[in-house]
């Protein structure tokens, strides 16, 4: 059986797989865990519309290049896709929500 303080590296660990986030670190001291999350000072779902938009239209105006390029990414190819979880049960339990909040599965 693992203990307690595996069981919560392994979710500290995870976080990236739920989460926009730029950095993660751990660090394992006698009686502790201390850790540094480093979140992106930009929005990710205003990027992936971006990126999204590009994608569609072939084409995204200077300001959106801006906030591209201001958030560390050359063009909006470079962005990365939203992080899914690998949990089934994580994801089984988003649907569900999903379905009783009257959300379409596609928005």
């Amino acid at each position: 059986m693992p203990s307690d303080r595996v069981k919560l590296i392994r979710r500290f660990l995870a976080l990236s797989d739920d989460y926009d986030i730029l950095g993660l670190e751990i660090q394992s001291l006698p009686g502790e865990l201390v850790l540094h999350v480093r979140f992106p000072d930009f929005d990710m779902n205003e990027m992936r519309a971006i990126q999204f938009k590009q994608q569609e239209t072939g084409f995204i105006n200077v300001e959106e290049l801006m906030k591209v390029r201001h958030a560390g990414y050359n063009r909006p190819r470079a962005v990365p896709p939203k992080p899914q979880p690998k949990d089934v049960t994580t994801l089984r339990k988003r649907e569900r929500q999903r379905a009783f909040s009257g959300v379409r599965p596609y928005d």
